[in-house]
C-alpha cells in the first residue's frame, strides 16, 4: 500500500468530504478519488459509502476499522521521523501539547518560559486547547504528545501525574449582598438559583461535593465564561464553578470561596501515552511533572 495513499485516506476519513480533502492535500479531486477506488479495491472492502450528487461522505463499518489503524500507523511512523531527526541534530524538535482551558493564564506562561529557558536549542511547542475527553481522545490517536487533563475513568493505558487543582468557588456580581460577607456556606445558598455545569460535564464532582436534592440549581452550563457573562449582567445571578484566569476578563464577577467545599475540587493531570517519545517531549513531561503549579488560593485571586 502507497504511503501518500495513505495519507489520503487518514485525511479523508477525518474531513468526510472529497472537496475539502482535496483542497487540504493539495491535490485534485479526480486524483483523490483515483487513490481511494484503487486502496478499496487492494484491500477488497469498502471504504466509504458515497451520496449521488455530493462530495459529503460517511465511513462504512470496515472504513471505521481501517481507520483507526491506519491513524495509528501513521502517528507511529511520524513520531519515529521526529526521533530519526533528533538524535541526526536537527533543530526543528516540537512538543505537540493540548489543554483544558482553565490551565492558561500567567502560571501556565512561567512554567512555559521557565521550560524553553532550560534548554540550549529551544524546541517549538505547539498548544490547542479543548474539553478533557476531545484531548485525551487525540491523544490516544497520536495527534497530541501530551495533554492537561481531568482523569477520565480508563486511563490504564496512560501515564498520569497531578500537576494541578482547582478549588469550586462561587462566582458573583460585586454589588451582589453576597459579595460583602465575611464567609459563605452551602446552606446560605439553598435558598437561591445557581448556575452551574450539566450533569453530563466532565467536572463530574458536582453530584458528590454539593446537596443536589436540596439546592436550586441551573445545571445547563458548560463552561465558567458563559456563567460569568450571565452574572455580569444581572448582579443577583451566582454560580458555582472552577475557578479560571478566564474569569478574570470579568471586572464586575469576583470569586468567594464557600466553607465546606473543596480546594482541589478539579484534579487536572499531566497525561502522556505509555511509549517512546522523542526525546524532547520526556523532558517536557519530566519537566512538567516536577513543576509547581501554585494553588489558585495562593495566588490571592479568591477572598
Amino acid at each position: 500500500m502507497r504511503l501518500d495513499y495513505l495519507r489520503y485516506f487518514n485525511h479523508l476519513a477525518k474531513v468526510l468530504n472529497f472537496t475539502k480533502a482535496a483542497e487540504d492535500l493539495f491535490v485534485a479531486q479526480p486524483t483523490l478519488s483515483v487513490a481511494i477506488k484503487r486502496m478499496e479495491q487492494e484491500l477488497g472492502v469498502k471504504l466509504f459509502k458515497r451520496g449521488k450528487g455530493s462530495s459529503r461522505i460517511e465511513l462504512t463499518e470496515s472504513g471505521e476499522a481501517y481507520f483507526e489503524y491506519v491513524s495509528l500507523a501513521l502517528n507511529n511512523l511520524d513520531t519515529g521521523l521526529r526521533v530519526a531527526r533528533e538524535i541526526q541534530g536537527e533543530a526543528n524538535s516540537l512538543v505537540r501539547v493540548g489543554t483544558v482551558y482553565s490551565m492558561q493564564g500567567m502560571t501556565w506562561s512561567q512554567a512555559m518560559q521557565a521550560f524553553l529557558a532550560k534548554k540550549s536549542s529551544p524546541p517549538k511547542i505547539s498548544i490547542e486547547q479543548a474539553y478533557s475527553p476531545e484531548l485525551i481522545s487525540r491523544l490516544r490517536k497520536g495527534e497530541l504528545d501530551v495533554v492537561f487533563a481531568a482523569r477520565m475513568d480508563d486511563l490504564d493505558d496512560l501515564n498520569y501525574v497531578l500537576v494541578w487543582s482547582q478549588p469550586l468557588v462561587l462566582g458573583l456580581h460585586k454589588n451582589n449582598p453576597f459579595a460583602k460577607r465575611k464567609e459563605i456556606s452551602i446552606d446560605d445558598l439553598k435558598s437561591y438559583e445557581i448556575l452551574t455545569y450539566p450533569k453530563e460535564s466532565p467536572v463530574k464532582r458536582i453530584d458528590i461535593e454539593l446537596p443536589v436534592n436540596e439546592m436550586r440549581l441551573v445545571r445547563e452550563y458548560d463552561d465558567e465564561i458563559t456563567m460569568s457573562t450571565i452574572i455580569s449582567s444581572d448582579e443577583q445571578k451566582m454560580a458555582l464553578f472552577c475557578h479560571s484566569f478566564l474569569v478574570n476578563a470579568f471586572e464586575d464577577v469576583i470569586c468567594r470561596k464557600v466553607h465546606g467545599l473543596s480546594e482541589d475540587f478539579h484534579k487536572v493531570y499531566l497525561v502522556s501515552r505509555k511509549e517512546t517519545h522523542p526525546k524532547v517531549v520526556d523532558d517536557y513531561i519530566s519537566f512538567m511533572s516536577s513543576y509547581r503549579f501554585p494553588n489558585i488560593m495562593e495566588t490571592g485571586q479568591i477572598d
